[in-house]
């Protein structure tokens, strides 16, 4: 279980379907609880104590789960399934929230109804409950759904409504600055701590950006700027 994302490579007989799985995995941020390796590792033991074969890997990294647009892995993994390409008779997710977000709890639905259709039976590894289709199992999967699904929108009020407050407050929240302006970076008490040159991030929490004009002294690049990069 060492390394969790490692595939057998095996050719599969009809009848063995049963015991070979896929895994599916996203990650929409660096968040270390969802990392892609906790998610493996979780998913590995499961495997392990089912007697599974994890024989293929679907990933999303850097993606929202709110829809399944620029979602490459699930995209393929519906893709694979609807055109009986799928090598496999189990898919194993982490949890409910990394299938998806979406905002229409019946999407989510959607999906895994595609995938059963077909045959294959979709296991949320680190929940609470075994999905097997019982009305226990229908009705807390369901709510799991709604929860994931109200997450994401509390989580966009309360970031547009920090965005505001900081833009009230004189702060840049994102984006280019205006031409011939530059970002500079301050820490709480809004002492400079230097100028961010293109591509740069603040690394703290607790620093902030706010633009100013540039200087005489050649701080805006009139290459970057004439490149249309500042």
């Amino acid at each position: 279980m060492a390394n969790a994302l490692e595939i057998y490579k095996a050719h599969p007989v009809k009848s063995q379907l049963g015991m070979r799985a896929a895994q599916y995995v996203r990650m929409s941020t660096q968040r270390q609880q969802y990392s892609i390796e906790n998610q493996a590792a979780v998913i590995a033991a499961y495997a392990h104590a089912h007697n599974l074969t994890i024989v293929r890997t679907y990933r999303d990294e850097g993606e929202s789960g709110l829809a399944i647009k620029n979602r490459a892995g699930l995209i393929q993994l519906i893709k694979d399934v609807q055109a009986g390409e799928a090598d496999f008779g189990h898919i194993l997710v982490y949890d409910v929230s990394r299938w998806g977000r979406f905002q229409n709890a019946d999407e989510s639905a959607y999906y895994e109804f595609l995938c059963k259709q077909a045959g294959i039976n979709i296991a949320y590894c680190a929940e609470q409950f075994d999905n097997d289709g019982s009305v226990l199992s229908s009705i807390i999967k369901n709510i799991k759904r709604v929860m994931a699904a109200e997450y994401s929108r509390e989580l966009s009020v309360k970031v547009h409504a920090a965005q505001c407050r900081f833009a009230r407050l004189g702060f840049k929240v994102g984006g280019r600055p205006g031409y011939a302006l530059l970002r500079e970076i301050v820490d709480q008490s809004r002492r400079s701590r230097g100028v961010l040159k293109n591509g740069d991030q603040k690394y703290l929490s607790t620093d902030h950006v706010r633009v100013r004009p540039g200087s005489s002294r050649g701080e805006v690049d009139l290459r970057a700027i004439s490149a249309g990069k500042v």
